[in-house]
């Protein structure tokens, strides 16, 4: 005979779906803010409006620049993972000093070049709008003349 002594320990009986009720909504929001930070993480596209001082040939200097500094960056992380496992540390100092020269003298480049388009985008500007590079009036008639 089975007394209350004898009998085996049963936790205590709850209704079926009590306390998974509160569980849900708070995971529910927990996945939802967690999903809402990393799509805000995203990037939405460019950063800057296209509006009409910046050329064609700037937009396409930008892009080109914008994969090549993707590559850049696809390369050390290619290159520091095996150098992360070395347990003495030597191969990061390699990489990592490697990994600066190569971003330095990208950025470098990459100024040179932006610079270099800016200035002729401002002086295809100026001549467009009969202005010396200097920003005094040349003589020409602009599109916006009156006159």
């Amino acid at each position: 005979m089975i007394t209350t002594a004898t009998a085996p320990r049963t936790p205590p009986h709850r209704p079926p779906g009590r306390g998974e009720a509160v569980v849900r909504p708070a995971r529910l929001l927990a996945v939802a803010a967690a999903a809402i930070a990393l799509s805000s993480c995203q990037g939405a596209g460019e950063a800057r409006p296209d509006h009409s001082l910046i050329s064609a040939e700037g937009r396409a200097l930008e892009k080109q620049l914008d994969a090549e500094a993707t590559a850049l960056g696809t390369a050390q992380a290619l290159a520091s993972m095996p150098a992360a496992w070395d347990p003495t540390g030597a191969a990061s100092l390699v990489t990592t000093t490697a990994g600066l020269a190569a971003r330095e003298a990208f950025r470098r480049r990459a100024d040179a070049l932006l610079d270099a388009q800016a200035a002729k985008d401002q002086a295809a500007l100026y001549r467009q709008y009969g202005l010396n590079p200097d920003g005094s009036p040349s003589g020409r008639k602009g599109p916006l003349s009156t006159d």
